[in-house]
């Protein structure tokens, strides 16, 4: 099989008996042998038992007995999310050694889905970043694959995965997605299972897939999200929300992006409506004080005497919830559900909402700040400000490719749906993924980042 087909493609030569499971597994690990020392994506892989559900759906697909469309398809989980038997060691040193007794509910539905879990993927120390320093980004090395599902992105993007499992409280899967160019959902939350995933903050934790294409994250989220509905409605006529002031401070090249997309609606059945959104910097102090409050108290109660040696990003955020007070914190989640219910009004006007993922490119791996306008602002700060409100508002979220760079990447929006709204958006989104009309060869991308690696290795050596 090609390395870049879709999942979709990949269950079709498995169906009509192209291709058997143990084949397509054998040609992921075997690409991941050839190119993750390229990407570095994977902390722990399970051939062993990747091979033996391998072996059980090739069985299944004789007797004609198909579990459905990730029957025999290789999946990887970011390794915040129990996956036996592999070490889930979260970035964290304490973990090094932590093998679960049991899977995470998502795991072991995508198991009983028949996926082929073929290991567990990098994240950023107990998921505290945005950047996953350790992994490289396939397609643009010098840049950072985004984090803290960083390994998800890359691993997707690389074609070291049919698709891969992330979490996401303040834009941990859509900012891979975005840094990557492939697409990553954030569901409502308390949609998906967090049961057997290490919390970072439990009240803004979310799961979801990532993919190169919507249909992949559809068939995906299907599995994930019980109450998924499987019909789908025609496309009406969209009243698209738009809020100019909730990106304002955006970079130049991102604003471009968003007026070609504005235009290219004009000229579509669908109606664009200018909004006033809540702004970011409304929620950021919201986002920062319930996140480190939350992950401070998971940590001081599961690592006593032992998180002052968690690696800096996790040390310090940890540090700095342990400053706010019961009283802090309240205030927090009044001014929070405020906010969600400026959200929740906005979709009695408007059927989804349409935002930048990003206020910039994905940014230098070198670089500790970023320019916002001529504000000097953190990569993490900067990387969160456009997604961090709907890890609160606990809005369904896809980012998606949607304006093809002059070097063969994308910048990628938000499409927001309402609360619950999760199978019509992935409706929406799958649609709108036509009329953005970008095409990513990630294959040549990959190919020639790895020709990059290898001179700056060259070169440093």
């Amino acid at each position: 099989m090609p390395h870049f087909t879709t999942l979709a493609s990949a269950a079709e030569a498995l169906r009509a008996r192209h291709v058997s499971a143990p084949e397509l597994l054998r040609d992921v690990l075997d690409r991941i042998g050839r190119d993750d020392r390229f990407v570095r994506a994977y902390s722990d892989l399970t051939p062993e038992t990747a091979e033996v559900e391998a072996k059980a759906a090739e069985l299944r697909y004789a007797r004609g007995d198909i579990l459905g469309p990730l029957d025999g398809i290789p999946i990887a989980v970011k390794d915040l999310i129990d996956t036996t038997p592999a070490i889930c060691r979260a970035g964290l040193p304490q973990l090094m050694s932590y093998r679960p007794l049991h899977d995470a509910d998502v795991v072991a539905r995508l198991r009983r889905a028949g996926a082929v879990i073929i290991g567990v993927l990098e994240t950023d120390a107990g998921a505290f970043g945005t950047r996953t320093p350790q992994v490289i980004n396939p397609i643009a090395p010098d840049l950072i694959a985004g984090g803290s599902s960083g390994g998800a992105g890359a691993a997707v993007c690389a074609g070291l995965a049919y698709g891969a499992i992330g979490t996401d409280t303040g834009g941990s899967i859509r900012i891979p997605a975005a840094c990557c160019s492939i697409s990553g959902f954030k569901p409502s939350w308390g949609r998906v299972s967090t049961t057997g995933v290490r919390p970072l903050a439990q009240s803004c934790d979310h799961v979801g897939p990532l993919a190169r294409c919507m249909a992949d994250l559809q068939a995906i989220q299907a599995v994930l999200d019980p109450h998924l509905e499987d019909a789908e409605e025609p496309i009406p006529a969209l009243r698209i929300g738009i809020a100019p002031d909730y990106f304002a401070d955006a970079d130049p090249l991102v604003l471009k992006a968003m007026a070609h997309l504005r235009s290219a609606f004009e000229h579509t059945r669908h109606r664009v409506i200018d909004l006033r959104m809540p702004a970011p910097d409304d929620i950021m102090d919201s986002h920062m004080i319930t996140v480190t409050r939350e992950a401070a108290r998971y940590h001081t109660e599961h690592f006593p005497g032992l998180w002052q040696a968690h690696p800096d990003i996790a040390r310090d955020g940890i540090e700095l919830g342990r400053t706010f007070s019961d009283a802090d914190y309240a205030l927090a989640q009044a001014r929070r559900r405020r906010i969600a219910d400026a959200v929740d009004g906005l979709f009695q006007t408007v059927d989804i909402l349409i935002l930048p993922t990003l206020p910039i490119d994905a940014p230098a791996r070198e670089a500790d700040t970023v320019s916002l306008r001529g504000y000097r602002m953190p990569v993490l700060e900067a990387t969160i400000r456009y997604t961090a409100l709907f890890n609160h508002t606990g809005h369904p979220v896809v980012s998606i490719p949607a304006f093809r760079l002059a070097d063969g990447r994308a910048l990628s929006v938000q499409v927001v749906g309402a609360r619950h709204s999760d199978q019509r958006l992935l409706a929406i989104a799958r649609y709108l993924e036509d009329i953005f009309a970008v095409t990513i060869d990630y294959d040549d991308l990959a190919r020639a980042a790895q020709m990059d690696v290898r001179r700056l290795r060259r070169r440093y050596a």
